[in-house]
């Protein structure tokens, strides 16, 4: 079912992103100039970006946990392990909610691209071998804990702060 599909994306967990609004008010409170209309397209696809390329990282994570989640008394019912979700379509979503939300923050200018992408490449060590720092004691909490200040840079640059 397209659910199940769509539910390997975690949109429920796009209020993390809230995160990119904090960054968003600093840029508008330390560069006054950049209190305008013209901002806010910026930041929407910003925040959208930002929503994509987290939920990329939500789909490798169910992709990679799905064959021990098989053997979890709860997990077990997840789109994957439960085989309601193939491996071959989720991949692809993986990959298409990622350059998506490279293109939408690329579109915003260079620095919010390459922080979307540095919030993706937190993704890849939390999740991938042979770093997955998932299974790592303390490095699981700093590495998602990053997550929240690369948001914030995310909104400030969003805005047009931009630098060398």
């Amino acid at each position: 079912m397209l659910h199940d599909y769509i539910a390997i994306a975690r949109p429920d967990h796009w209020t993390k992103n809230i995160f990119v609004l904090p960054g968003i008010l600093l840029a508008f409170y330390f560069e006054p100039s950049t209190r305008s209309y013209t901002s806010i397209i910026p930041a929407i696809l910003a925040i959208m970006s930002c929503c994509l390329v987290a939920s990329s990282n939500y789909v490798i994570n169910e992709i990679l946990d799905g064959p021990t989640d098989a053997f979890h008394p709860i997990k077990k019912n997840r789109p994957i392990p439960s085989g309601r979700v193939k491996l071959a379509p989720a991949w692809a979503i993986w990959g298409l909610l990622a350059l998506s939300g490279f293109a939408l923050a690329f579109a915003v200018n260079r620095n919010t691209g390459f922080t979307v992408l540095l919030l993706w490449i937190m993704g890849i060590i939390y999740n991938v071998k042979p770093l997955r720092f998932k299974d790592k004691a303390y490095l699981d909490v700093l590495t998602e804990s990053a997550n929240n200040p690369i948001r914030l840079c995310i909104g400030w640059f969003s805005i047009g702060i931009q630098y060398p």
